[in-house]
């Protein structure tokens, strides 16, 4: 038996206050003066044991009663072993609108199948196609579901594959399932100067590239040009395309000595976020032994100092270290402020997905990087995907927690009700 709220337990050395209120008790004998002992009846010696076994039962079921309230606060846990199924199948929600691969779900166990989603839902549940899956992110939560061993049907996709491989005590066969959608679409422009700069994605199971066209202001493909959008003409048809802006975002990476490797991945997390969010950032470094002067241009302050962080309007990033927070760039309460939660190292950088966390505060409407990934179609081989084998837990009886607190709240209730029928039984 496990307690999840285990303090709760010191409250048991109260039982002892029942116990010796009992034995004070016992001791205060009165003595009365009568005048003749001639019409006084014999005690009745059997009675009398009958009271002290009432009053004795009844102190044992008043310190059962405040020992089981104490245990139900405690919240006690039993351990139970659950079943296995020898082998379980996952599908990603993406491969929902296959109708041809879900058409070959019909010769699986119906029963022991799931969404590769968060929590694995049902089969039968309704999912998103569109969500985003983190191959293995996920699989390192597939010890939570009692089976011993794992098919998870997949597109593949690379943009699902972030972080360390998972080291897994189950085995896991990964199937890629073949999807040969190709996409082929422009999704932005940018007015530089005289001419138009196209920004043009193509994407398939092997490769996903940008390219940039180049035409001129008065080409007859361009229908219309305004502050937000560019119109274009294609195969007869006027698409209109989201215009990027041409302003360069400025940074500001305050550090000392002590954050010097962390400013050196916020450095390259930038350089990379210009060249994939084809958006010019300018950066700035100022080490600790220069004052900071607050600039109406700035857009990202980066603060890796041990003294007070500025406070200013544009978005800030400071380090604050927290061992319990649930990401490396964690949102506080206040507007526009971030903490950095860890000391930066390579693992906990890819991860923690720096780059990409980054962009979402520094380009939180960028629509070209949203639209690359959503159509990042590359696709890896199943062999990359496989994640690492232990065989420590193998041959080991599965188990789960049961809360028996309402079991115990019921003996609670009887005991309570048996007490009162002995406290009346008592006065007679």
């Amino acid at each position: 038996m496990t307690f999840l709220q285990p303090t709760y337990l010191w409250a048991l050395f109260s039982l002892a206050i029942p116990l010796v209120i009992h034995l004070l008790n016992r001791g205060d004998i009165r003595t009365i003066k009568v005048g003749s002992v001639k019409f006084l009846k014999e005690f009745d010696t059997k009675q009398s044991r009958k009271i002290k076994l009432n009053e004795l039962l009844l102190l044992l079921l008043r310190m059962l009663l405040l020992g089981l309230v104490i245990l139900s606060m405690a919240e006690p846990q039993w351990k139970i072993n659950t079943p296995k199924a020898p082998i379980s199948y996952f599908i990603e929600p993406a491969l929902a609108d296959e109708a041809g691969f879900m058409s070959f779900l019909d010769s699986l166990p119906q029963n022991n199948m799931k969404w590769f989603s968060q929590g694995f839902p049902e089969f039968g549940v309704e999912v998103n196609p569109q969500e985003t899956v983190h191959y293995w992110q996920l699989a390192q939560k597939l010890h939570e579901v009692p089976s011993d061993s794992f098919v998870v049907f997949t597109k593949g996709l690379v943009k699902g594959i972030q972080g360390a491989r998972p080291l897994l005590a189950q085995k896991v066969r990964w199937v890629v399932v073949e999807n040969e959608h190709r996409i082929d679409e422009t999704i932005a422009a940018r007015n530089v100067g005289d001419s138009v700069q196209w920004y043009h994605v193509t994407s398939s199971s092997l490769l996903t590239d940008l390219k940039i066209e180049t035409l001129a202001n008065t080409d007859s493909r361009i229908v219309f040009m305004d502050g937000d959008s560019l119109g274009l003409m294609e195969s007869g048809r006027t698409f209109k395309i989201p215009a990027l802006k041409n302003d360069t975002l400025d940074v500001l990476i305050a550090y000392d000595e002590a954050h010097m490797r962390e400013m050196h991945y916020f450095s390259a997390s930038l350089k990379a976020i210009g060249q994939y969010g084809m958006q010019a950032i300018r950066q700035q470094k100022l080490e600790s032994a220069v004052e900071f002067e607050e600039q109406e241009s700035l857009d990202l302050l980066i603060w890796l100092r041990s003294d007070k962080v500025p406070s200013i309007k544009q978005p800030t990033i400071a380090m604050v270290e927290d061992s319990l927070a649930s990401s490396l760039l964690e949102k506080t309460e206040f507007k526009n402020r971030y903490h950095l939660t860890r000391k930066l190292n390579i693992q906990n950088s890819l991860e923690g997905n720096l780059t990409n966390a980054l962009a979402s505060i520094l380009l939180p409407n960028d629509t070209v990087s949203q639209k690359m990934n959503a159509w990042d179609g590359r696709v890896v081989p199943e062999a990359a995907m496989a994640t690492n084998f232990s065989n420590e837990e193998i041959g080991q009886p599965r188990s789960k927690n049961m809360d028996i607190s309402p079991y115990i709240w019921l003996s609670i209730v009887l005991v309570l009700v048996m007490e009162r029928i002995l406290a009346k039984l008592r006065k007679q």
